[in-house]
């Protein structure tokens, strides 16, 4: 079976691999397509797409945005955007920004709590994207504050934990909004970590066309729960192992069985996008 993974990170957001060296890795592992997802950046696609084009994986322009729920953070893939948008790139920027004053905002908090960690040494972790909570939790590893990256989202980072700020207040549904206004495939992102199945009958009003049902935190039974909740509302099905390189221990690239299959309906999707807006009826 050929194999896919349509939730991948570089080093434009959290991840530690470049671009190329995804594709590369993909290729060594015998994937046949991949998708950049990084978090709120597109940053890292066109050099994904070349790097593919060189040795023969398919590359899924893509990206993952953060929404919120109250304190609930619920996260939308967008798949096959037109990524280079001007109005859509400038309303990343804004993301980007509120991104990192929150983390200015975060270390502060930190260091009142007895964890003072160097701003620099965490861009060093991170040259080219925006810092996240996941190069902070791996700084707080490297200096003993705490023994590992689940402790430090568990005890100090996630929502109602001391060290937790706040970001830009933006819905999933406007997320989904802003996808598809530049014509891309919005998609619900590992439902499991989020846990608010309650609010997929007013995304799909409001335009969500997708739900990742294979993903690396999915066991089986999780799998076919959500893949009934995606054939009751007629949601495309999709899969990825959100790797972030070796930035969280390992490696999760490929490990999820993710049929190719899956691809070729995301395609038939966009195509059916494609004649809507040639028709002028989007």
């Amino acid at each position: 079976m050929q194999k896919i993974d349509l939730h991948i990170h570089t080093v434009y957001s959290d991840g530690t691999f470049t671009p190329t060296e995804v594709v590369k890795k993909a290729k060594e592992l015998g994937l046949t397509a991949v998708s950049i997802t990084d978090h709120d950046s597109v940053s890292g696609v066109e050099e994904a797409i070349r790097a593919g084009e060189k040795i023969g994986v398919e590359v899924v322009p893509g990206i993952e945005m953060s929404s919120n729920i109250g304190e609930d953070e619920i996260h939308i893939l967008g798949y096959y955007l037109n990524w280079k948008d001007k109005t859509f790139l400038a309303q990343l920027q804004l993301f980007q920004e509120d991104r990192a004053k929150r983390n200015q905002k975060l270390l502060k908090r930190l260091e009142k709590l007895g964890m003072k960690l160097d701003y620099q040494e965490i861009k060093n972790i991170a040259p080219r994207g925006v810092v996240s909570r996941l190069h902070i939790a791996r700084l707080m590893v490297k200096n003993g504050y705490v023994s590992s990256i689940g402790e430090a989202f568990e005890e100090w980072l996630n929502a109602g934990k001391p060290a937790y700020i706040g970001r830009m207040k933006v819905s999933p549904f406007e997320v989904i909004q802003l996808i598809l206004k530049v014509d891309g495939i919005p998609v619900l992102a590992h439902p499991y970590l989020s846990k608010r199945d309650d609010l997929i009958p007013e995304m799909v009003k409001r335009g969500l066309m997708g739900i990742e049902v294979y993903q690396s935190v999915h066991n089986e039974q999780t799998v076919a729960h959500y893949r009934k909740i995606a054939e009751e509302y007629h949601l495309l099905i999709t899969g990825g192992s959100d790797c972030h390189g070796k930035g969280k221990g390992k490696i999760l690239m490929g490990t999820v069985d993710i049929p190719s299959s899956i691809l070729d309906e995301l395609k038939k999707a966009k195509g059916r996008i494609e004649k809507i807006y040639t028709a002028k009826i989007w």
